[in-house]
């Protein structure tokens, strides 16, 4: 069953993704045409991925304050507030503009940001249940793939056609629109908190406000995450598989392209094109096979990933570019099943009070697993090169595949009805 908050929930979250594409390639383009530095460009992304963590780390008293729907609304807010602010700020000073202010306007959206992943994901098995829950995950995969795989390409043209301010000011509305729809979402939780909180229970003591408080509201999520078998072997899954999963990011797929494939960078721009098509079919392959995937979802996504090992293995040792183009799109129905399915179990492994915060901690462990393998991929890539590096991605999975079926166990059957499988010493700290 999927309730009708949840339209509005995907509605919200695609029409702030947009916004978000737009934005960053405004002004990625805005920066390098006026600085002509690839170095001060890159500074960007650098001020995004570090303002997510440090918003990571402190998401679990924020998610544990405020109802997910203020959250999600407060967040939106805040980044049209703070990109009008940007806009204004661009308008009045075209020229030697400071790029440290505009860097740090950026920062302070991409804070803003970083609450509203694992607030949606705590949001969603709030709003599906059992077979809905799968799909409702599977729908937003998809939206969530044909907005970057139309955007990163239309974007562009709609700067040049436009300018930058043109396309930042469609930002702009984007987020007051996104902020309009989110209004409209209704937390069932939220319903139950109110009618069973007494005016006693509703005073926050103030042993909860002190020092010590804070330090463990922080640390409870990554207390679940470490007591809680189902979410640490799904983690220990995640974590490693990552490691050659990042693998697929566009710089190693031009080194590819380049290295292997002797073909030019406009191939770069079709293997991803690719990639993104095999991702949204996988989506949509979940959404219609919900009914099946719904029971031993875990073995299923232990096969998919297993799959992907046979596909990378070939993708590696292949040199023919058309085939390179097919297994590169085959490879992102597979990749995508296992991410829906695997999200899907985090949700109803623990209770739904406590899942905001493990999300929040998911978050960061998921950030740092991306950038430590960055860093060691970028090294081994220059080492070994590129056919080592996708041998090396098949080998991590293939330790993933192995380790999730030694856990297998605690997804038994009878806990994949849509019911979290959450005993008292399983989340025990």
């Amino acid at each position: 069953m999927i309730k009708r908050s949840f339209y509005y929930l995907w509605g919200s979250q695609t029409i702030s993704n947009i916004a978000d594409i737009i934005y960053i390639l405004s002004i990625t383009v805005l920066v390098f045409s006026s600085s002509n530095s690839l170095m001060q460009t890159t500074l960007i992304p650098l001020f995004r991925l570090s303002a997510q963590v440090v918003s990571g780390l402190v998401a679990p008293i924020i998610l544990g304050r405020f109802r997910l729907t203020r959250i999600l609304l407060f967040s939106q807010l805040g980044q049209f507030i703070i990109f009008t602010l940007l806009l204004l700020y661009l308008r009045a000073v075209p020229e030697q503009r400071s790029f440290l202010f505009i860097f740090m306007l950026v920062f302070g959206m991409s804070f803003l940001d970083g609450w509203t992943n694992p607030a949606r994901n705590a949001l969603i098995p709030r709003l599906a249940a059992g077979e809905g829950l799968m799909r409702a995950n599977g729908l937003t995969a998809v939206s969530d793939q044909v907005v970057k795989c139309a955007g990163w390409a239309l974007s562009g043209i709609i700067v040049a056609w436009l300018g930058t301010l043109n396309t930042l000011l469609i930002a702009s509305c984007c987020y007051l629109v996104a902020a309009t729809v989110t209004s409209f979402i209704r937390d069932p939780l939220d319903h139950q908190k109110s009618g069973s909180e007494s005016p006693a229970s509703a005073a926050r003591p103030a042993a909860a406000e002190s020092k010590g408080g804070y330090w463990k509201e922080l640390g409870e999520g990554w207390r679940i995450i470490w007591h809680n078998r189902r979410i640490r072997s799904l983690m220990i899954v995640d974590s490693i598989d990552t490691i050659g999963g990042t693998s697929w990011l566009g710089v190693f797929i031009l080194a590819y392209v380049t290295q292997v494939l002797h073909k030019d960078a406009s191939w770069w721009g079709f293997m991803n094109a690719s990639f993104f098509s095999g991702t949204i079919l996988g989506g949509v392959l979940v959404v219609g096979l919900v009914k099946r995937l719904q029971k031993n979802s875990f073995l299923y996504m232990l096969g998919a990933l297993f799959v992907y090992v046979l596909i990378t293995v070939v993708f590696a040792l292949n040199t023919i570019p058309a085939a390179a183009l097919v297994l590169f799109a085959v490879s992102g129905l597979p990749v995508q099943m296992a991410g829906i399915i695997r999200r899907t179990l985090l949700q109803t492994s623990a209770p739904a009070a406590q899942l905001p915060k493990v999300m929040a901690g998911i978050d960061v462990l998921t950030n740092l697993a991306f950038g430590l393998s960055l860093l060691f991929l970028g090294w081994y890539a220059d080492r070994f090169g590129m056919v080592q590096v996708y041998l090396l991605a098949a080998a991590m999975t293939t330790i993933a595949v192995l380790i999730g079926w030694f856990y297998r166990r605690e997804f038994q059957e009878s806990v994949q009805a849509g019911h979290p499988a959450v005993t008292d010493e399983r989340v025990s700290s």
